[in-house]
């Protein structure tokens, strides 16, 4: 009898694993050498098999869970044990140059050649400006950080530099007036953000390419960081963070797609699933080991590469900014704050809501109460979302701040290059009263605001299609009028492409949304998804010249071009 239910659990156990695709043996990863797992299905009580290891092999007990349904646990319990970073520099030498030739839109469509030449004249502004100290005047102290640096030195000059993100020049040492600078040509791996100190100018000194932050805290194109997993073609590696937000291969010749149902959703080459529990990301590669495959793998973790929260007057300069699942620059509670001449590209896809799968990510993002900022001189590509954006939520203000008053004033951005972001330029703010709300109003005051001389390119065509809520606007504003606004400017911008409406703002009357001056802007479109043209208070479809310009129409009065372009 004992042996007959024995029998019966055993075929049971079997029933189960095959029925998931998971193999019953896991590899020991210190012998390869193959043993029976510890198994635990739900209902049941755990069954440790017999061993076919020798008695003096150090046990590693891995525990495979299975969902009361039957269906399979959304990781594998194999754990990565030969992978022990802590050995590897975060700091090197030399970056990869980002350039559109790169194989960054799948559509392989979207270039209409009309602005390849003004892109490519910004692009190398952008690229070789000067350094920093030779563009702002810095009246402290200037701490010097290099790959060839030492944490033990005192950063004062570029031959005592600091080597670290986490030198002195990071702590309550450095001040208001002094100035933090990167060695160009060099490359610093984060794993937590760098959180800006008030008064206090980043940049870059030396010569070659600008200074480059990833927040990939390694290349993972190492074979020995990745394994096999228990099923056919995934491989997997080990990654502590609450998210992934975005995998890189060779700097964007594949833009891995994130899956939110576990390995088992794995079907393609690129397709990944984090598991935040394991502390693993799974990735389906048929072509061997993925760390052989590729000369550089960036994993982009759910943090801001810069963080300014709380703290006003910041610079950053001169910065090459990729790979964060969140933002390249966060900025809270920040007014006069400065970003210019960085290029940042790769952000964002991290769940701001695992619960709701909701994934997000801008490049420069305000938020709440904004005064006296410029982001001028950048170029900014493939984020998820919005490659510049302000914005606010009057309901968060309140509660942690219930005597400020939320306003935008003395906000630049102009002379922004923006490429294959889903958004070029957002901003909004939440209503304050139901009323408001149920009148698409808000009464936040937004005055001398400057959105003039961008380059906006190819909105939606980037590596965030993979978004289930598919948007391509250069401008974005939700579903709101400012209804105490003044002086504000949209103009001299060329807008080319978008895989949606152009311009996506939405209101009840026009009336309430004063104070603005749109004119003289370009537009180039050509057929979309969804033949979108404006939307700018009542939505307005493009199919040809003619219907074009009567979108565009809506919201800009006077434009300097319009033009429909054919296949």
């Amino acid at each position: 009898m004992k042996k007959a239910i024995a029998i019966t659990v055993a075929l049971l156990l079997c029933f189960l694993m095959c029925g998931c695709g998971e193999e019953a043996t896991v590899l020991n990863p210190a012998t390869k050498v193959p043993r029976r797992e510890k198994v635990k299905v739900a209902g049941m009580k755990e069954t440790e098999e017999e061993t076919e290891e020798s008695e003096s092999e150090p046990e590693i007990k891995t525990t495979r869970e299975w969902n009361a349904d039957g269906s399979p646990f959304v990781g594998d319990a194999t754990l990565n044990l030969e992978f022990n970073p802590s050995n590897i520099s975060s700091v090197e030498w030399g970056t990869s140059v980002s350039t559109l030739k790169t194989a960054w839109n799948n559509s392989g469509t979207v270039k209409s050649s009309k602005t390849d030449a003004a892109a490519e004249t910004l692009r190398n502004k952008i690229l070789n400006s000067k350094n920093t100290k030779d563009i702002y005047k810095i009246k402290g102290t200037t701490y010097y950080v290099s790959p060839k640096g030492n944490d033990n030195n005192s950063g004062k000059s570029p031959d005592k530099a600091f080597k670290s993100v986490y030198s002195d020049a990071f702590s309550n040492k450095v001040k208001p007036g002094d100035a933090v600078l990167f060695e160009r040509g060099g490359v610093w791996r984060l794993s937590e953000s760098i959180r800006a100190r008030e008064g206090v100018t980043y940049g870059s000194y030396g010569t070659g390419e600008k200074p480059a932050l990833y927040m990939s805290p390694y290349n993972y194109a190492k074979k020995e960081f990745w394994l096999p997993s228990t099923r056919e073609n995934i491989w997997k590696v080990s990654a502590t963070d609450s998210d992934i937000g975005l995998i890189v291969f060779n700097h964007g010749e594949i833009v891995g797609v994130k899956k939110d149902t576990g390995i088992i959703a794995l079907e393609k080459n690129g397709d990944y699933y984090y598991n935040s529990g394991q502390d693993m990301v799974y990735l389906y590669y048929d072509g061997g080991n993925p760390g052989k495959a590729f000369k550089d793998i960036e994993i982009g973790f759910k943090k801001a590469i810069i963080s300014v929260s709380g703290v006003k007057n910041v610079t950053v300069d001169n910065l090459k900014l990729k790979y964060s699942g969140t933002m390249a620059v966060s900025l809270c509670n920040s007014d006069g704050s400065t970003i210019t001449n960085c290029e940042a590209g790769f952000i964002g896809g991290a769940y701001q809501n695992a619960k709701t799968k909701l994934r997000y990510g801008n490049a420069f993002q305000q938020w709440n109460s904004v005064m006296n900022q410029k982001f001028t001189n950048n170029w900014v590509y493939q984020v998820y979302d919005t490659g510049i954006s302000w914005q606010g939520d009057y309901s968060w203000t309140q509660g942690n701040d219930p005597d400020r008053i939320d306003q935008y004033i003395n906000i630049d951005y102009s002379n922004n290059l923006i490429e294959y972001c889903s958004l070029s330029i957002e901003f909004w703010h939440a209503s304050e009263t139901a009323s408001d709300k149920a009148n698409k109003i808000t009464r936040a005051p937004v005055e001398n605001f400057t959105c003039t001389n961008n380059i906006c390119r190819f909105a939606g065509y980037g590596w965030g299609r993979q978004r289930t809520d598919h948007a391509g606007y250069h401008i974005c504003v939700y579903s709101r009028a400012f209804a105490n606004s003044k002086n504000n400017y949209i103009t001299d911008n060329l807008f080319d492409l978008c895989d949606s409406y152009i311009v996506r703002w939405d209101f009840m009357r026009e009336s309430d949304n004063v104070g603005w001056t749109i004119k003289n802007n370009t537009y180039y479109q050509k057929k979309n998804l969804l033949n979108e043209g404006v939307w700018y208070g009542t939505m307005r479809t493009a199919t040809n010249q003619s219907s074009l310009e009567y979108a565009v129409s809506s919201f800009d009065k006077s434009p300097k071009h319009v033009e429909w372009l054919t296949d």
